[in-house]
């Protein structure tokens, strides 16, 4: 079973958020999203999106992965105590946690990044203390996948892909988008 849950609160950063849901479905990849509160969602840039639950219909056994994006929605997540059993629930199972940006802080105050590697968004890594903070594109410790920012988000979801598929899907979805080939062009500008 490779079906991902990702949680979405009012805010959440619309690039990590959307990238990385894209090219898992491109993978073939089942996604639910998942709201806190409300089934209307609204993105940091102000974009409303119809989630497909809420947290109280979530089954645990029903997912192999967790992602939670970036963007001012972490405070709400991070406020959910919902989210945070689920995310419990996910670690104690040794199921996947993907976590980007700020989201990384949860995991931190949870100390389930306590003596582990993890990255994040500069500045987030003070939740934490007790972790081994890398300033890398994205980090895997063994069941937990910790990503920096936007910038790292194509390299964060492929990793999930190949992760949860394979290295041939990985690669087909990266040669499918250009990614990796817009890592290779130079620019001119006329």
């Amino acid at each position: 079973m490779n079906k991902v849950l990702v949680f979405l609160a009012n805010g959440f950063e619309d690039i990590e958020a959307f990238t990385v849901i894209d090219l898992l479905r491109r993978a073939e990849i089942e996604v639910d999203l998942v709201g806190i509160k409300d089934l209307t969602i609204k993105s940091g840039s102000g974009i409303n999106i119809l989630v497909d639950k809420s947290v109280g219909d979530v089954k645990t056994n029903d997912y192999s992965l967790i992602f939670l994006p970036g963007g001012a929605g972490v405070k709400a997540l991070d406020d959910s105590e919902e989210v945070k059993r689920i995310v419990k629930e996910f670690y104690n199972q040794k199921k996947y946690i993907a976590a980007i940006c700020a989201a990384p802080l949860i995991l931190g105050k949870l100390g389930l990044l306590d003596s582990i590697e993890f990255t994040c968004y500069p500045g987030f890594e003070r939740f934490a203390e007790k972790g081994i903070y890398k300033e890398l594109g994205f980090v895997k410790s063994g069941n937990i996948i910790t990503g920096r920012g936007i910038g790292y988000v194509n390299d964060f979801a492929l990793f999930l892909i190949e992760l949860l598929k394979s290295i041939e899907v990985k690669n087909s979805v990266e040669e499918q988008t250009l990614i990796l080939e817009s890592n290779k062009l130079e620019y001119k500008v006329v």
